[in-house]
This record gives structure tokens, C-alpha cells and sequence, in this order.
């Protein structure tokens, strides 16, 4: 029953990631495109959780859908775009590019969805959980750890630095 259960939520899970992709690509709204991709993301992180990769879904969900779609948005709304352009080039060759990009894609992914099982008997036990990774950027990893929370706060601060508008002065 548990598996059952697993296999509906990750078939949903898996189900919101192809609607949402195809979502963003056949839209032709560009804030629609951005809740396509928040969609997709959402559903990803979801299939992260399924996989116990609890951190890399929260950070997918905090990181991604939660800051790069609201930076997205405010692009969109700052360009203030009319109508959106529609192709009007010669309409075969893009399904021909179409159809070789999905088969080359398929072609590629193949391979890698007959490995699925081996490598999912082979994962340790904890693999991708908040505990493991702590220990691991704590431990083995805490220099280059500390590197990126450095670089991080060089950047806030820099980019506070350009966006801070420089002060008119009272006139006296």
C-alpha cells in the first residue's frame, strides 16, 4: 500500500513538472511562463523530497521557485512588454529542428533511465538528508563552506553599494 501510494504521488509530482515545462514553453504570456516555471520547480522539489534529498528540495523551493520566479517577475513587470512577437518564418523547419531535438534528447536519456535502479540500490543509507549534509559542510567541507558565505555577503553588500542612490543635499 505504502508503494502505491508512493508511486500516485510521484506519478503527480511527475505529471505537474511535464504540465508546467509545457506550460512555460507554450505560453506566450510572459508571467504565465513564470508561474509555468514555478509549477515545474514546485514539482521537482517534490520529486527531490521522494528521493529523501531533503535539502536540495527545500533549497528548490527557497532558492528557485521562491527566488529566481520572483526575480523573474519583477523583470517582467519592469520591461513593461506589449504584445507578444509572433514567428513569421517559414513554420516546417522548426518542427523538423523540434522532432531531432526530441529524439536526440530521448537518445541521451536512454541510458541513463536503464541505470536508474543500479544506482538507486547503491545510494547509502541518509544519502541527501539535512543531517548527512550539515556533517559534511561542517566537517570535510567547511572551508569552501565559508568561501561562498563570504563571496555571498561581498555581493549583498556590493550590490546595496550600487543600488544606494546617493543623497541630494537640503538646500540651504
Amino acid at each position: 500500500m505504502k508503494a502505491l501510494i508512493s508511486d500516485i504521488v510521484y506519478l503527480v509530482a511527475a505529471l505537474g513538472a511535464v504540465v508546467g515545462a509545457l506550460w512555460v514553453i507554450l505560453s506566450r504570456r510572459p508571467m504565465r511562463c513564470a508561474l509555468g516555471l514555478m509549477v515545474t520547480l514546485v514539482s521537482l522539489a517534490g520529486i527531490y523530497a521522494m528521493m529523501h534529498a531533503h535539502l536540495v528540495a527545500i533549497m528548490q523551493i527557497l532558492v528557485y521557485a521562491g527566488g529566481i520566479v520572483v526575480l523573474f517577475g519583477f523583470v517582467i513587470m519592469l520591461l513593461k512588454q506589449g504584445e507578444p512577437m509572433r514567428y513569421r518564418g517559414p513554420f516546417l523547419p522548426v518542427w523538423i529542428v523540434s522532432l531531432v531535438t526530441t529524439c536526440y534528447f530521448a537518445y541521451m536519456i536512454l541510458p541513463v533511465v536503464r541505470e536508474v535502479q543500479r544506482v538507486r540500490e547503491a545510494v547509502p543509507e541518509g544519502f541527501g538528508t539535512i543531517e548527512m549534509m550539515g556533517k559534511v559542510l561542517t566537517s570535510t567541507h567547511v572551508v569552501p563552506f565559508e568561501a561562498v558565505a563570504i563571496l555571498l555577503l561581498m555581493t549583498i553588500v556590493g550590490v546595496i553599494a550600487l543600488a544606494r542612490r546617493p543623497r541630494k543635499e537640503a538646500a540651504s
